[in-house]
C-alpha cells in the first residue's frame, strides 16, 4: 500500500557475492488489511469512509476522521472508541488517538518517501481512518500536503505534520491512514510487535539494502515481483563501509 502517485520505473538486478541471501517469502501474500473488516469505534457520521474519493471534497473534513470527531457511545454509555496509542509531532502542539493494533504494516522505498522524508524509507503502520481521531492541535498547528496538488491543503491523499516543528505524524489515503510509529508513545514494548513490517515495498528504488528476511517487493505489494534483500545494484549503498567487492564468507 503506498501513497505515491508518481511513476515507479524499474530498477535492474543482477546476480553477485551477496545473491545467495534471500528473504522468505511468505506462503500467503493477501494484504493483511484486506482480511480484517473495520472494527466500530463509534462513528456514525456520513460517509461511512470520509474523503474516501479522494480530492478536497468533503469541504467538513476537520470534524470528521481521523480529526476532530465525537464517537457515539455504546449501551454501557462508554465511548466504543478505545484508545490504545496515542502519538504526537516532536514539540507536542499536535497530537492523535488511535483505537486498536494496526491492519498492517510497511517499509516504502518509493523516491517519494525518500524525498519527503528525508530518509532511506519511510515506516508506517496501517489503520483505519475510524480508528484515529486528533486529540490536541494547539494552535492551529494541524498541517496537511498534498501530494497531488503539491501545496498545502487538505486535498486526499494528503501528508499530515505539524506546521510548528515540521515533524511527520501520518498519510492520510481515500481508506487508510498509514501513520508513522516513530511518533507514537507506546505501553509495554511487546505492543511494538504490532507495528513490525510485513514487508518492503518499491524495493527496487532502495538506496540502501536491508537484511531483515522480511519479503522485498519490487514495487507494490502483490502486485510485482519479489526480489532478493541483497544484489550488485549500481549505486546501493553496501553493507557496512570499506566494502571491497569481494564474497564474504
Amino acid at each position: 500500500m503506498s501513497l505515491a502517485t508518481d511513476a515507479h520505473t524499474e530498477s535492474q538486478t543482477k546476480t553477485g557475492p551477496h545473491s545467495s541471501i534471500h528473504h522468505t517469502p511468505p506462503e500467503d501474500h493477501t494484504h493483511q488489511a484486506d482480511k480484517k473488516s473495520i472494527p466500530d469505534t463509534g462513528w456514525r457520521g456520513s460517509p461511512p469512509i470520509p474523503s474516501s474519493d479522494g480530492g478536497d471534497s468533503e469541504k467538513d473534513w476537520m470534524s470528521k476522521p481521523p480529526y476532530n470527531w465525537s464517537p457515539a457511545r455504546g449501551p454501557d454509555g462508554e465511548e466504543l472508541f478505545k484508545t490504545k496509542y496515542e502519538s504526537s509531532c516532536w514539540c507536542g502542539a499536535v497530537r492523535f488517538a488511535f483505537a486498536g493494533d494496526p491492519f498492517d504494516a510497511k517499509h516504502c522505498h518509493c523516491r517519494q518517501c525518500q524525498r519527503l522524508h528525508g530518509a532511506p524509507f519511510q515506516w508506517a503502520a496501517i489503520f483505519p481512518k475510524t480508528s484515529v481521531r486528533i486529540l490536541q492541535d494547539n494552535s492551529g498547528a494541524l498541517h496537511c500536503f498534498s501530494t497531488t496538488t503539491k501545496q498545502a491543503g487538505h486535498h486526499v491523499p494528503c501528508k499530515v505534520s505539524c506546521d510548528i516543528c515540521r515533524a511527520p505524524l501520518f498519510d492520510e489515503g481515500k481508506r487508510m491512514v498509514l501513520a508513522y510509529p516513530s511518533g507514537f508513545k507506546f505501553p509495554p514494548i511487546k505492543a511494538r510487535l504490532n507495528f513490525q513490517p510485513s514487508c518492503h515495498i518499491f524495493y527496487g528504488h532502495r538506496v540502501m539494502e536491508v537484511c531483515d528476511g522480511i519479503p522485498k517487493w519490487r514495487g507494490h505489494k502483490n502486485d510485482s515481483e519479489l526480489m532478493q534483500e541483497m544484489s550488485d545494484v549500481v549505486g546501493i549503498m553496501p553493507r557496512c563501509k570499506g566494502y571491497d567487492d569481494k564474497p564474504h564468507a
